[in-house]
């Protein structure tokens, strides 16, 4: 065999070319190679990669999806095409496509309890609450002494507006796992805030302080849900119990709180909130910056330019 026409020869070469960013030149080789070796699957992922890589994802997506189906028809499912495919998805944010092809990987291999777990958390991302929570709950059954799908189930129901079957659920976890109860009621909790629901979100950090009050994050999110509520003089003792559990810089926590007033819009009393974190830490430049940039917002130029003055005479921004 001619030595240009080796495909050993070829394949190192297309390989190079794709290392050094020719992708044209490596498309080229690889779609000889196949056409050498149709049954090589390595060439057609590496083709893949090629067209991903160019910009060509619709190109990748088509050379994957054809690998996909022979992974699928195997009895042993080697899942790459797969997770190649789930990770373009999720980059383009194409939950349609994603929960397609998890769809079909979890009917071919419905024991497998990655690719359920695959297919929830895609479910969830694709809006299909109710089939993520069927999925998650699956996954409940095939690995009842874990609280990781528990927990999973329960936020599927938060999503879903099931608040008493979300606490189940982790409740569920907490007695699977009982050393882990304040980090899984932190979760619930978390959950509520996103969700919107405070006085749900309150209730629970408050359970897990109660079994574990040196929580320093804990209480700061205690006080993030406080300010959510306006209940501003109780964030700031959230926030003092963070700092005196820790016992490092207070500005640390000043500046927390500062920074989830300002994006309440409470920009006079953020603020006071970054004048605090500068008295803590006088010599933090990011603090000076939050602060200045308030005062700008809200026509306080005499406060910003006094506290760039002395910024400027601490030598902060150098």
């Amino acid at each position: 065999m001619n030595r240009e026409n080796n495909p050993g020869n070829l394949r190192n070469l297309a390989d190079r070319y794709s290392e050094e960013g020719n992708f044209d030149e490596a498309i080229e080789l690889y779609l000889k190679l196949i056409e050498m070796n149709p049954g090589d699957e390595s060439l057609t992922m590496s083709l893949a990669w090629a067209y991903n890589d160019s910009g060509k994802t619709e190109k990748a997506i088509e050379s994957l999806e054809g690998l996909l189906e022979k992974e699928l028809r195997r009895k042993v499912f080697t899942g790459f095409a797969f997770d190649e495919l789930v990770k373009i998805y999720r980059e383009q944010e194409n939950y349609g496509r994603l929960v397609d092809i998890c769809e079909r990987a979890a009917k071919a291999q419905p024991d497998d309890a990655a690719l359920l777990k695959t297919l929830g958390d895609s479910s969830l991302r694709g809006g299909k609450i109710e089939r993520a929570i069927e999925v998650v709950e699956m996954l409940t059954g095939m690995e009842p002494d874990s609280p990781v799908p528990f927990c999973d189930l329960g936020n599927a129901h938060i999503m879903a507006g099931n608040f008493d079957e979300a606490e189940d659920a982790y409740e569920r976890a907490v007695v699977i796992e009982p050393s882990e109860a304040c980090s899984f009621y932190n979760r619930l909790g978390a959950g509520y805030h996103r969700a919107g629901q405070y006085e749900r979100a309150e209730l629970i950090f408050k359970k897990s302080l109660a079994q574990c009050p040196d929580q320093p994050l804990c209480h700061c999110e205690l006080g993030d849900v406080f300010i959510k509520m306006g209940r501003l003089d109780e964030a700031r003792d959230s926030y003092s119990n963070a700092a005196g559990i820790d016992g490092s810089s207070g500005g640390v926590y000043c500046n927390r709180m500062g920074k989830a007033l300002a994006k309440e819009g409470l920009h006079l009393v953020a603020i006071a909130a970054f004048e605090e974190a500068i008295a803590e830490d006088p010599l933090n430049p990011f603090y000076y910056l939050s602060l200045i940039e308030l005062c700008a917002a809200e026509g306080l130029d005499e406060k910003a330019r006094e506290f760039y003055a002395k910024a400027q005479s601490l030598n902060v921004f150098s």
